[in-house]
């Protein structure tokens, strides 16, 4: 729906002279777009090719799909799409801007969280891929066992925490020294708890698959430990309540997109009732200018309407992944209470699956909180 990756004038790139290159695009785009910002109106670059694409779709005999794409020519259709950009009380051009704004903004959120979730686990693999390369000469070579142990503590750190939300900087408000301080005292006492240096003998020995395995497992028990403490008032540093956060965050998208809906609906139905009296009755006011317009006004609240329900389906969906999260995080937790409760020592065979299963429903919370405030995103833009 806009002209990035094609010629202006509709041929194939081999066959395009040089005012319909790539680079050319980009100048007519930003021309467009720099003209609009001269008159005031903030226009984004999609728009200023979307608009530029329809202009020249709707007028075949100025932009002849048969010529090339001259300098006047190019210099009209900047001209066209400045004004076209900038006209003002345009129910059709709000719609135009509308559906561009719906769809780049999902897509960059989409891409946004697609390639976080690419960076954090390439780094995942990075710091696995280092600790797996350790290679002991024996099980007396304490410096390379001691730096393998700091080794697997550093990928603690990274991966026994959540990506804190969409912006990255956690629900916290806490000093971030003092928190960072409390992680490290409390990752040091369950990696030793779980994993204790006298472990290192035997691991070496695995397998690398075998390693990758433990070590991810590892990660899961140390933060459902945490996760654990959290509960009970004696730590959990850094792990914010991502559980709590993600169904006020869901239920609050829900309950803005069904009052928006039900609003829109009824705008609808009042412009829909009264076109059809107008075109019944036919009273004089009921010219052909305003009955185009309020088609046009019609057409924008229909539009809006079914991004709002394209929006209420994926937080539908959000909302039932959060639910489903929220029971096994609430039921594994309740049995780890009940299996703990006053012991001094319990089992180990009996509790690392629970808190494995407790960081698994914790991580999957956290990963559908950055989602749900994407579209949170995604609505205030529209």
């Amino acid at each position: 729906s806009c002209v990035r990756g094609e010629t202006l004038k509709g041929e194939h790139p081999k066959n395009a002279t040089k005012r319909t290159t790539m680079e050319e695009i980009d100048d007519i785009v930003t021309d467009i777009a720099q003209g609009c910002a001269g008159k005031g109106q903030r226009v984004p670059k999609v728009l200023a090719a979307f608009i530029a694409r329809t202009i020249l779709e709707s007028d075949p005999v100025l932009f002849s799909p048969e010529k090339e794409l001259s300098n006047e020519g190019i210099e009209t259709l900047v001209r066209m799409g400045i004004a076209r950009c900038c006209q003002k009380d345009d129910p059709a051009l709000e719609t135009i801007k509308m559906q561009v704004t719906f769809d780049s903004t999902y897509v960059r959120y989409e891409e946004e969280l697609a390639q976080s979730n690419e960076a954090r686990a390439n780094k995942t693999k990075d710091l696995i891929r280092s600790i797996i390369g350790v290679r002991p000469k024996g099980g007396t070579d304490f410096e390379t066992l001691t730096a393998l142990y700091r080794q697997i503590f550093s990928y603690l750190q990274f991966v026994s925490r959540g990506q804190g939300g969409l912006d990255g900087k956690g629900l916290s408000q806490a000093d971030p020294a003092a928190v960072e301080r409390a992680v490290e005292r409390e990752l040091a006492a369950a990696l030793e708890s779980v994993f204790p240096r006298i472990g290192l003998k035997s691991f070496v020995l695995l397998g690398a698959e075998e390693k990758r395995l433990q070590l991810e497992e590892l990660a899961r028990i140390v933060t459902g430990i945490r996760l654990f403490n959290r509960e009970q008032g004696k730590g959990g540093a850094g792990l914010d309540h991502v559980e709590d956060a993600v169904a006020t965050t869901v239920s609050d998208l829900r309950e803005a997109l069904d009052a928006e809906v039900a609003e829109q609906h009824e705008v609808c139905t009042r412009y829909q009732e009264t076109l059809v009296y107008c075109h019944l009755r036919k009273p004089d006011e009921a010219t052909a200018e305003n009955l185009e317009r309020w088609a046009q006004e019609l057409a924008n609240r229909r539009q809006y309407c079914a991004y709002l329900a394209s929006l209420a389906e994926d937080a539908a969906a959000s909302a039932r992944r959060v639910a489903a999260q929220r029971d096994a995080f609430a039921s594994e937790m309740d049995e780890l209470q009940g299996m703990v409760g006053g012991r001094a020592a319990v089992p180990k065979e009996h509790v690392y699956p629970k808190f494995d299963a407790v960081a698994a429903a914790w991580f999957a919370l956290d990963e559908e909180l950055r989602v749900v405030e994407s579209r949170v995103a995604v609505l205030e833009e529209l």
